[in-house]
């Protein structure tokens, strides 16, 4: 039996799962496409700390350049 042959078998069983299962599959086979892709998707965590990223940058809470290299010339980099 070939690869595809296994995937198309697998596929008409996923109907019979439970809905859980099921979504779990779905959510699954939609990762691996994304992956296959390349397609990042940002998890809530990563969505959130890009969002108080963003919102330093606005209220300008980031280090200078001057400071950046005063750190860096401190610990020796």
């Amino acid at each position: 039996m070939t690869t595809r042959e296994k995937v198309e078998l697998l596929l008409q069983q996923v109907v019979d799962l439970p809905d859980e299962a099921q979504t779990e599959f779905v959510q699954s086979l939609l990762e691996m496409r994304a992956q296959d892709l390349g397609i990042y998707r940002l998890d809530d965590d990563e969505r959130d700390a890009l969002a108080r990223s963003g919102e330093d940058v606005r209220r300008g809470r980031f280090a200078s350049d001057a400071e950046v290299d005063a750190t860096f010339a401190r610990h020796g980099a």
